[in-house]
């Protein structure tokens, strides 16, 4: 007696990209694996979560820069609605503030957008099916930034590296805890302590200090 092997169930898919003519190279090529079944696509993270409780994605292919909210903060909102949804982030952008955003943000996946597309679906595939794809290029500029930053490592906490991060990004007191789920006040405290470890009297002495030690420069 042959016994039938059970087909399993299609992954639920969802595009989030503002870019009209990538969707649709996306949609295509999502439309083409067999493995998937696109259940939804927008243009902004707003619409796409009006679609999140009605189709129910599994995975989602989320731009990084999008208007209104980013794709990160979509992602957050998203997991309110729907906790195990996955995320793969692709984008144009590899600056280290925004690769450590990225690494921060709990998403399983990231991928540049002029990668191939066989990377394209290998990376979709090992986030669909419960790992993890972070691109060889976001792995290099991590390992980049964590040797550059080891010696104030050794001064400042992890989450004053965090804030002095997003000061050298000329973040205000409010937007970074807004971004770091923080008071401003605390914010503030931490910002003041590190200040006063790097013995910096203002921004340009921070920021000359901190490249100084090996933080890496703003782009």
């Amino acid at each position: 007696m042959t016994l039938e092997r059970e087909t399993p169930p299609r992954i639920r898919a969802m595009i989030v990209e503002d870019q009209g003519m990538v969707r649709g190279f996306f949609e295509r090529w999502l439309e083409g694996m067999p493995r998937f079944i696109l259940v939804g696509s927008a243009r902004s993270g707003e619409d796409a979560l009006e679609q999140i409780e009605a189709f129910r994605p599994d995975v989602v292919l989320v731009d990084y820069q999008l208007p209104g909210m980013d794709g990160l903060e979509f992602m957050r909102a998203a997991r309110q609605v729907r906790p195990q949804l996955r995320a793969l982030v692709v984008s144009s952008l590899v600056d280290t503030l925004a690769l450590t955003r990225i690494r921060e943000s709990g998403v399983e996946g990231y991928l540049e957008k002029d990668a191939p597309p066989e990377q394209l679906t290998e990376a979709m595939v090992a986030v669909a099916e419960g790992g993890s794809y972070f691109s060889p290029k976001f792995r290099e500029t991590m390992a980049a930034e964590s040797r550059h930053a080891q010696s104030l490592g050794k001064i400042l906490s992890r989450r004053e590296q965090q804030v002095l991060g997003w000061v050298l990004g000329r973040k205000t007191s409010r937007e970074i805890g807004e971004l770091m789920g923080l008071s401003a006040r605390t914010v503030e405290f931490h910002r003041a302590n590190l200040m006063a470890k790097l013995d910096a009297k203002n921004f340009n002495d921070l920021a000359t200090i901190a490249q100084e030690r090996g933080w890496p420069a703003s782009s």
